[in-house]
């Protein structure tokens, strides 16, 4: 087969000049395409020798792992809510010290920057002039509120608040459980919640405290010896039970039943107008006659 470019009339080099500097002759004469794929071969190059057609390098063993592609998280941290001085500043210490655990604030320094971030309003001012620079900056700023928002006699506040609270119309035995929780544990902070003290005081309370009288005998007739928890589990099945039961009727037309009357009288006693009019002209002539009687 007769390649492309080559010349097949003799050619004299001269031995002073390399061969690769003699311009080759092209053939103008037209070469079909497919002869000249099938007579040019491209030699492979050393990447492509040394991977075989399964894919794998050849002189080693098996396949060659690519290292992965690392997976990279990006944390958002939680926004802080912005505390006025509206609320109480111990339900928002509570709520704050959470959001320094979830966003894995762990220097004191750290989270005060961000409660001074978070103060608006007048609890603004009332840390005016602090600096989140010290590990005791966070106590001054708790502190500061503490004297701006809170109450002097909070035990006994709570206390008073504990004895006269009781279910409120519309609201649920959850709320209420978790308010009774909550001023017990600002009325006496030092005493455990979970003790038998608390406990009994707790479940004297919520059942004292409930709206509906139904609830409340049933409480002290099936949970007089339970502790708080299972009472409250007992409420909530009562309130269950008695939301799945189907409504009464409450209302009854009076009048539809009149209407049905009066059409049942009509079909079995026809002329019931007539003996009516009957008897309305008599009732005047019998009158008279009883008159007349009695004189």
């Amino acid at each position: 087969m007769a390649t492309i470019g080559a010349d097949t009339r003799p050619t004299s080099v001269s031995l002073g000049v390399p061969l690769s500097t003699a311009a080759p002759i092209v053939d103008t004469k037209a070469v079909p395409l497919a002869s000249i794929a099938t007579s040019v071969s491209v030699p492979p190059t050393s990447q492509e020798s040394a991977v075989g057609s399964s894919g794998q390098i050849s002189g080693m063993a098996g396949p060659v792992a690519l290292p992965p592609v690392p997976t990279v998280v990006m944390k958002q941290p939680e926004p802080v809510r912005p505390y006025t001085g509206t609320t109480s500043y111990k339900a928002y210490k509570e709520y704050f010290e959470m959001i320094c655990v979830c966003n894995e604030w762990n220097t004191p320094t750290e989270c005060a920057r961000h409660l001074l971030v978070a103060m608006d309003g007048a609890a603004s001012e009332a840390v005016r002039g602090l600096k989140a620079e010290k590990d005791t900056d966070l106590a001054l700023m708790w502190e500061a509120l503490s004297r701006r928002f809170g109450f002097v006699d909070e035990p006994e506040r709570a206390m008073r608040r504990f004895e006269v609270r009781k279910q409120l119309e519309g609201e649920t035995l959850a709320v209420f459980e978790q308010s009774l929780r909550m001023l017990h544990r600002e009325a006496w902070p030092k005493t455990d919640i979970k003790s038998q003290e608390a406990d009994s005081l707790l479940r004297r309370k919520l059942v004292d405290g409930i709206l509906d009288i139904e609830l409340q005998k049933y409480l002290r007739l099936h949970a007089a010896s339970d502790d708080f928890a299972t009472t409250v589990s007992k409420a909530r099945q009562f309130v269950h039970a008695i939301a799945k039961k189907p409504a009464l009727r409450t209302s009854v037309n009076y009048q539809t039943i009149v209407d049905g009357m009066r059409e049942v009288l009509d079909e079995v006693f026809p002329d019931r107008g007539r003996m009516v009019e009957v008897n309305t002209a008599q009732a005047p002539n019998s009158t008279a006659t009883t008159g007349n009687r009695n004189k």
